[in-house]
């Protein structure tokens, strides 16, 4: 729970270099210009069925980009067939269909822009992260191509003229190599992803009544200050018409050591409120019964070091020695005399002195419903 879904092998863009793929080894056992229509062929019918596949549909750029380029090879065939050697076919098409990802690549911020202004909010996630990808695709294809382009001219500068086997694997065998190690790359990027988002924890961006419109990664959240709101549980604990307080840890973002309520905790991403109070409440207080917890109150709090929509809920407390516990350092019963004497002298944290009123008055009407 509240963690990153898995990124589906539909995000890796690199699957798009098939078309050419195919036409690079069928060129070798047929003509150059059926080779070129197979491949084409096989470019529409790959997009016309990501288009028909059920699901939320993903924008296949690279594979639009390369069908474009044999689509338009297909046509140039109509015209002449030999428009290039058939030693040198592999390797031409390689360089044609690194074209596109390198107009896309020199172009990602104007790319990733367009793709995001896409209307539609779903639409647009999709759009964004489709675009994201195919910049991606274009890094590790450009990269790889280049590495071949200077091992041909590497070898060329070494050993002019190449030899037969040579040139045969520079020019034959490894514009496809090019393309399917791309696509290994790819997925090998998409496994790592997904083994790392497996163990990173998210919580949700609210809006002020508490909708999720959002989330964001727990560190960043918790570490920084954000215009976006994220949701938090507080809970008071009282016993005997008394509150448990305790100083907030020295590694707390903001008012570190001042005097606050016993348990605070974010929710989690994909968690209902009562699973996240229940999971805050147990890593507390294992021993404390649910039954006594109740919700009071939801307020937006902001300031120049948070920006939250806190849920406070109050736990009431028959038998007060769950609460003699070694972690809670500096804690202890208060009463409402002890905490009035210290408010509004930077004592206490500014949560718990806008929640004080009302807390009060509920555990004072709670104890008079008690003692009748």
């Amino acid at each position: 729970m509240g963690h990153q879904k898995v990124l589906s092998s539909k995000f890796n863009m690199s699957l798009g270099f098939i078309p050419v793929i195919i036409s690079i080894l069928l060129c070798e056992v047929i003509t150059q210009d059926i080779s070129i229509y197979t491949g084409a062929g096989v470019g529409v019918l790959l997009y016309l069925y990501s288009w028909r596949h059920k699901g939320a549909r993903i924008p296949q750029i690279i594979l639009c980009c390369t069908t474009g380029m044999l689509l338009l090879l297909s046509i140039t065939t109509l015209f002449t067939t030999s428009y290039c050697p058939r030693s040198m076919f592999p390797f031409t098409l390689e360089v044609s269909a690194i074209i596109p990802p390198l107009i896309i690549f020199l172009n990602r911020k104007r790319f990733l822009d367009y793709h995001a202004a896409q209307t539609g909010q779903c639409c647009k996630q999709l759009f964004a992260q489709s675009a994201e990808a195919a910049i991606v695709s274009a890094r590790v294809v450009l990269i790889i191509s280049f590495l071949h382009f200077l091992t041909i001219f590497l070898a060329i500068l070494i050993s002019h003229p190449l030899g037969n086997t040579t040139r045969y694997i520079l020019f034959n065998i490894a514009p496809a190599a090019v393309f399917i190690l791309c696509i290994v790359f790819n997925q090998f990027g998409i496994i790592y992803f997904n083994v790392v988002m497996k163990h990173t924890v998210f919580v949700p961006i609210v809006d002020k009544k508490g909708d999720v419109i959002g989330k964001a990664i727990a560190s960043e959240a918790i570490n920084k200050r954000h215009d976006y709101i994220n949701p938090v549980i507080r809970i008071a604990a009282a016993s005997h018409g008394m509150l448990f307080l305790l100083p907030r840890p020295q590694c707390s973002t903001f008012e570190k050591g001042k005097i606050d309520l016993l348990i605070e905790g974010y929710l989690l991403y994909g968690e209902t409120l009562e699973q996240g109070v229940s999971r805050i409440l147990r890593q507390a207080l294992p021993a404390a019964p649910l039954d006594d917890l109740h919700f009071n109150l939801k307020y937006h709090f902001e300031n120049e070091a948070t920006n939250r929509l806190i849920y406070l809920f109050t736990l009431d407390l028959d038998d007060d020695s769950i609460l003699c516990n070694k972690s809670f350092k500096g804690g202890k019963l208060w009463t409402f005399q002890q905490i009035e004497h210290n408010l509004d002298r930077n004592f206490f944290s500014h949560c718990f002195e806008y929640e004080y009123e009302h807390l009060k008055s509920i555990i004072c009407t709670r104890e008079k419903y008690k003692e009748s």
